[in-house]
């Protein structure tokens, strides 16, 4: 990679930050005048270095022995738990779920693609009390876990997706509310597609780090695994998304948002 700076009519030629001065043919007089300067400033160096010039820096001879620790500051954490009944739990739910499409067939269009949502009030239902109340503790075993205030309430909002082969859900994020989360009911892994999640600094998005593989300090982009039975939690401002169901049957969940406080003031 070479670089060229005119300056005042002259030519300077570099390459990664190294200047030569004999590689241009310049006047004779200004030529002898640079390589006077450059003599009195440099003595007998045949280069000037200006910035970063990494090739032409003198190397550590030998190993440096040194402890590089890494501090994890902000982390982004994705807590799951799975249920020990799933399979006589899952079953119920399934076909309460199924009832709830037959009864509005329309549903609701929000990040769905392709899919069937329910309105977003399931929390209200009879038939799903047993799955909310274990969402619930879920959440105040995180919260505990995080140094919540004692004797929060855990207000939820849930619904159900109906997601066909060929849906999907598009990346968004959940706005007001402590987490989020999804609860997988039924679903054929692993062609039924991912939940993923975007890396929520912003910023970082500019420059990606030239990294052969990705890592957990590099990646732009993670995936959960569904596992029917399982229940992922997570901040409700992180950004996700779920791929499309590549399977020959519907991938079947319940999502929902929590927000934490006082009684009677959340």
């Amino acid at each position: 990679m070479r670089t060229a700076f005119r300056r005042r009519g002259l030519l300077l030629s570099g390459n990664w930050g190294i200047l030569d001065w004999s590689r241009r043919p310049i006047a004779s007089k200004t030529f002898r005048h640079l390589r006077a300067c450059r003599q009195r400033i440099l003595g007998d160096s045949p280069k000037i270095q200006y910035g970063l010039g990494f090739r032409d820096r003198p190397r550590h001879r030998g190993s440096l022995h040194l402890e590089i620790v890494p501090n994890f500051i902000f982390p982004t954490a994705i807590w799951s738990t799975l249920f020990d009944d799933r399979g006589t739990f899952n079953a119920a739910l399934l076909e309460q779920i199924y009832r709830l499409r037959d009864q509005n067939p329309k549903g609701v269009a929000n990040t769905n693609v392709k899919g069937w949502q329910s309105p977003n009030d399931i929390q209200t239902l009879p038939e799903f009390e047993d799955l909310c109340l274990r969402i619930v503790q879920v959440c105040q075993r995180i919260g505990e876990s995080q140094h919540f205030m004692p004797d929060l309430g855990f207000n939820l909002q849930a619904w159900a997706n109906i997601n066909p082969p060929g849906a999907s859900n598009k990346i968004h994020y959940h706005a007001n509310c402590h987490f989020s989360g999804i609860y997988y009911v039924s679903l054929k892994a692993p062609e039924c597609g991912s939940i993923f999640f975007r890396d929520p600094r912003v910023a970082s998005r500019m420059l990606s780090y030239p990294a052969t593989q990705a890592t957990d300090f590099t990646t732009e982009e993670v995936k959960m695994k569904p596992e029917a039975g399982r229940i992922y939690v997570f901040p409700g401002w992180l950004e996700h998304g779920v791929e499309e169901n590549q399977s020959d049957e519907d991938r079947i969940s319940i999502a929902f948002n929590v927000l934490a406080g006082r009684q009677g003031s959340a």
